[in-house]
C-alpha cells in the first residue's frame, strides 16, 4: 500500500500544526511518499547573442513566454507515480479532474465556516466544501470539528473518522532564549493572534493583573506586535509588562511553558488545540476558552472561562496566580490527560484507516 501526500501545506509554512502532523505521519512509514517539489527557477541571465535572438523572435512570432505551472507539475506526478490512495495536506482542489484513486482529508477546523463574517468570501473555505464532498473518506481531528463537519456542510456521520493530534514536547529539550525578564513570573500566550484567537479581549481581561502585579509579565509568541495592538497595549498602559517573542526552536517554546505562571487560551474556537497539550507536556497549568474543541481535548486538565466573558477570564487567571495547591493540581491532570495522545496512536489509526480503503 502506497499512500502519496502533496506539498501544499509545506509551501506555505516552515513551522505548524499541519505541518507538524503530516511530518509525524511520515515518520518511520516508508509506505507515504510526499510529491517532488515545485521551484519555479528564475532563468539564468541570457548573453547578448541571446538576448537578440529573445528579441528578434518576439518580434517576428510574438512569441509569449511560457512559465512553469506548478499546479501542471503535480497533476503530472498524480498521473505518473504508483500509489493507492492521495492525502493532500490542505484543501487546494487543483487535483480533482486528474485524479483516479480515492483520496483522505484531513480537516484541522471549520473556523472559516463557523465565523464567516471575519473571513469574507473565503476560498479555502469553497475549496473545502468540494474536497470533503468528493473526498471517500475525512478526518476529523475532534468530535467537534466531526459535528461541525456534519452540521455546515451537511456529511454523512459514516465517512468521517474522528482522529487525535498528539504532540512530542515531553522530549523536546528546553533552551533558554534571549530574554531579560526570564527572572520574572510571566503568563504566556503562543501562536498567532488572528481575529478569532480572541487576543484583543484577553488584553482587556488581563491588563488589571499586570497592573496590580509588578513583578508579572505577559510573553506573547509569535510575530511582532501590529499597529492596533501596540495602541491597544499603550492605551490598556500595559506596554512596557508584554513582551513579543519569536521563538526560534521548539526548544524555546518548551522552556517558556515550562516556567510560565500558566499559560492562557483565550480563543473562541479551535478545531483541536495543539498548544494544550504542549503545555500538558511541559508542566503548565492551562486556563482556557471553552471555543470549540478545548474542553473535549483537555478534559478535566484545565479552568475554563466563556472567551467573551472578561471578568470570568480575569478571574480564572487569579485564581491560578494566587492558588498553589490548584496550580499543583492542574499540571498533574495535565499529565494525566496527555496520556490519552501520542503520535503513535495517531498513526496507527491512521494507517488502520489506509487500509480499509
Amino acid at each position: 500500500m502506497k499512500i502519496l501526500i502533496d506539498n501544499q501545506v509545506f509551501e506555505n509554512q516552515k513551522f505548524g500544526g499541519i505541518s507538524r502532523y503530516f511530518n509525524e505521519l511520515q515518520r518511520d512509514n516508508n509506505s507515504i511518499a510526499k510529491m517532488e517539489l515545485f521551484v519555479n527557477n528564475i532563468p539564468r541571465k541570457k548573453d547578448l547573442y541571446q538576448r537578440l535572438q529573445s528579441k528578434l523572435n518576439r518580434t517576428l512570432i510574438k512569441e509569449k513566454q511560457i512559465l512553469p505551472n506548478k499546479y501542471d507539475f503535480y497533476n503530472s506526478q498524480i498521473r505518473e507515480l504508483q500509489f493507492d490512495i492521495f492525502h493532500p495536506t490542505y484543501y487546494d482542489n487543483y487535483f480533482l479532474e486528474q485524479l483516479t484513486k480515492p483520496f483522505v482529508l484531513t480537516v484541522h477546523d471549520m473556523i472559516h465556516e463557523k465565523y464567516a463574517e471575519y473571513f469574507g468570501n473565503s476560498q479555502d473555505s469553497f475549496n473545502k466544501r468540494k474536497l470533503c464532498n468528493a473526498a471517500t473518506k475525512i478526518i476529523a481531528i475532534s468530535n467537534s470539528t466531526k459535528n461541525d463537519l456534519m452540521d455546515i456542510f451537511g456529511i454523512p456521520e459514516e465517512k468521517i473518522e474522528v482522529i487525535y493530534h498528539a504532540t512530542n514536547f515531553d522530549s523536546v529539550i528546553a533552551i533558554n532564549p534571549n530574554l531579560n525578564i526570564l527572572d520574572s513570573r510571566y503568563l504566556l500566550f503562543t501562536g498567532n493572534r488572528s481575529i478569532y484567537k480572541n487576543f484583543l479581549t484577553f488584553l482587556i481581561a488581563v491588563a488589571p493583573i499586570l497592573k496590580n502585579n509588578k513583578d508579572l509579565h505577559l510573553v506573547c509568541t509569535g510575530p511582532d506586535f501590529t499597529t492596533i495592538e501596540n495602541r491597544w497595549l499603550e492605551e490598556l498602559e500595559i506596554k512596557a509588562m508584554v513582551i513579543s517573542y519569536f521563538c526560534q526552536s521548539d526548544g524555546e517554546l518548551v522552556h517558556l511553558y515550562k516556567n510560565a505562571e500558566c499559560f492562557v487560551f483565550p480563543s473562541l474556537y479551535e478545531g483541536f488545540g495543539f498548544p494544550l497539550l504542549e503545555a500538558f507536556a511541559c508542566d503548565c497549568p492551562v486556563v482556557s476558552s471553552l471555543g470549540g474543541s478545548l474542553k473535549e481535548i483537555a478534559g478535566n486538565a484545565a479552568l475554563y472561562f466563556e472567551p467573551k466573558n472578561i471578568r470570568e477570564m480575569r478571574q480564572s487567571i487569579n485564581k491560578v496566580l494566587s492558588d498553589e495547591l490548584f496550580k499543583k493540581d492542574l499540571v498533574e491532570a495535565g499529565k494525566q490527560r496527555l496520556k490519552d495522545f501520542s503520535w503513535d496512536k495517531c498513526r496507527e489509526e491512521t494507517n488502520l484507516l489506509y487500509s480499509k480503503l
